[in-house]
């Protein structure tokens, strides 16, 4: 045999080995890989869940949140009401305590769920809550296909609603925005329209304010929220009515509710 001869012979068991070890490695390198990508689906569905969990925490603050300004409206509203509704309110609480609690809050006469205007409010979404609150008055009245307001829809007004609308706008304010705090600007300029809208932020520098040139922050004066009497400027009014009468008939309505209440 040719030394030739015998050199290929001895080079085809080297040549086996390579080609097992190269699959051997192959085999090892795609085993890591699948381990590699299991970890990967592991962590991406560990972030999925760690996400969902803070969705959760986060709705659950929301929650208790939203639940406390409950509490707190209650215990305000049982600190004023006369003794002869006193018995009626914790009827009613009772009732929604026992109830699901999913379903419409107590605090409508017209079945109006006030918990979205609260969650803005509580977010300090002033301008969004502002315009949430402008189609809930529409809604409460029954106008709103028309858009806006008649006399008689303000004096009819659920007297419940107007003062839920009013208590969430103090609350998350800190008493700087809602109805009750134009109210007491309202009489302290002697119910004059005009400079009751110099006092509120609405007319600066004898201009008259657009609505989108308003201050929706807590930077805003004192009552410059929320805008009911008007929506486009500061002059004009929404409908038949203008801005100063339709400021003065729900300012009305929320005085007479007071003392039907026993507030005052």
């Amino acid at each position: 045999m040719s030394k030739k001869s015998k050199s290929k012979s001895g080079d085809e068991p080297k040549k086996l080995k390579n080609k097992q070890e190269r699959a051997l490695l192959l085999s090892t390198v795609l085993r890591l890989e699948a381990q590699l990508e299991e970890v990967r689906s592991q962590l991406q569905k560990a972030q999925e869940e760690r996400g969902q969990l803070q969705l959760q925490l986060q709705q659950a603050a929301q929650e208790r949140i939203h639940l406390q300004s409950q509490l707190d409206w209650v215990l305000y509203r049982l600190e004023q009401v006369n003794p002869e509704q006193v018995q009626s309110v914790l009827a009613r609480l009772d009732d929604w305590l026992n109830s699901n609690q999913s379903q419409t809050p107590i605090f409508s006469e017209v079945g109006i769920d006030y918990t979205p205007l609260a969650n803005l409010l509580a977010a300090g979404k002033w301008q969004k809550a502002d315009e949430m609150t402008w189609l809930l008055v529409l809604k409460a009245s029954g106008r709103e296909e028309e858009g806006w307001l008649r006399s008689e829809d303000i004096a009819n007004f659920p007297c419940t609603d107007l003062q839920t609308i009013d208590w969430y706008w103090q609350y998350y304010s800190n008493a700087r925005f809602g109805l009750s705090v134009q109210q007491k600007i309202w009489h302290n300029v002697g119910c004059d329209y005009t400079n009751f809208c110099d006092r509120v932020g609405w007319r600066v520098r004898q201009n008259w304010a657009y609505y989108d040139s308003l201050t929706f922050s807590l930077d805003a004066p004192e009552g410059h929220l929320p805008v009911l009497g008007w929506r486009r400027r500061a002059c004009y009014g929404v409908g038949k009515s203008t801005a100063s009468e339709i400021i003065s008939y729900l300012l009305s309505r929320l005085t007479s509710c007071s003392n039907a209440s026993g507030n005052y």
